[in-house]
């Protein structure tokens, strides 16, 4: 079961579950989206089964029901995979505050309901509870204020929803992608602040495939925190070693964008 499952990264991890001969239940708001989503994964492996159910994850109500029902439906849950987001850069100064709690609604809330509603349907299975982070769930980055507290706050729920897993025989586990070539992140990046621009501009994204191809691997081998790629584990490494010089080389950086727009 993949929230946010009808485009980017989600819908990458469903074609790698299709590809291993999986039943892919794939959750998103958008009815169309998931439409097109469920033809691009029959696409994929024309035998595979697939299963579509429109709900918001932001509504406890509604993503909970959602769960339910297709827990009962297809005889329970394996693996949950909180993928659902959005995410918007602007200066903190000038994001409403309903843009920041609607973020926090659907990012971080979104994932505690799912996973609420799944847990007593894993704990039966004894399967798999994961979460999509990001690089911005461990650094924080100018423009992002809006969007990294809420993955840093799911940084936070999985290290302690670790332990608890344990007793009831879940296993849970996150991946912090990079920069990643979707939908959110070019909108995104359309109205990005020139620092952050600044910032990515030398990053080269990757793409949902390989993304998916290393978080469906790692959840096959059982790892508790996946990356996609050295420089994602530096970047960490640095900054929990080393914060000093995480601050000093992104002031630098940040200050060349500004004198560049002089």
């Amino acid at each position: 079961m993949i929230t946010g499952g009808s485009s980017g990264i989600g819908l990458a991890v469903g074609q790698e579950f299709v590809n291993r001969g999986a039943l892919v239940v794939i959750i998103s708001r958008d009815e169309r989206k998931l439409v097109v989503a469920k033809s691009v994964l029959a696409s994929t492996n024309h035998t595979a089964e697939i299963d579509t159910v429109a709900a918001d994850v932001s509504n406890v109500e509604q993503i909970t029901g959602a769960i339910n029902a297709i827990a009962a439906r297809h005889g329970g849950i394996d693996v949950l995979i909180n993928c659902a987001g959005i995410s918007t850069c602007a200066r903190f100064k000038d994001l409403g505050n309903e843009q920041l709690e609607r973020e926090m609604q659907v990012n971080y809330m979104g994932a505690v309901y799912s996973s609420k509603a799944a847990w007593p349907w894993l704990k039966a299975s004894k399967g798999q509870l994961s979460f999509v982070s990001s690089v911005a769930g461990y650094i924080g980055v100018i423009g992002y204020s809006s969007y990294a507290p809420t993955k840093f706050a799911m940084t936070g729920l999985v290290e302690c929803l670790r332990f608890e897993g344990r007793d009831d025989g879940i296993r849970v586990s996150i991946i912090y992608p990079p920069d990643t070539e979707t939908a959110m992140m070019t909108n995104t990046r359309q109205h990005c602040i020139p620092e952050t621009m600044a910032l990515s501009k030398n990053i080269k994204l990757k793409s949902p495939e390989v993304v998916a191809a290393v978080y469906v691997s790692g959840l096959a081998n059982n790892k508790f925190e996946m990356y996609c790629d050295l420089e994602s584990r530096l970047v960490r490494l640095i900054k929990n070693n080393f914060p000093g010089i995480t601050y000093f080389l992104t002031n630098v950086m940040i200050r060349r964008a500004r004198k560049q727009q002089i």
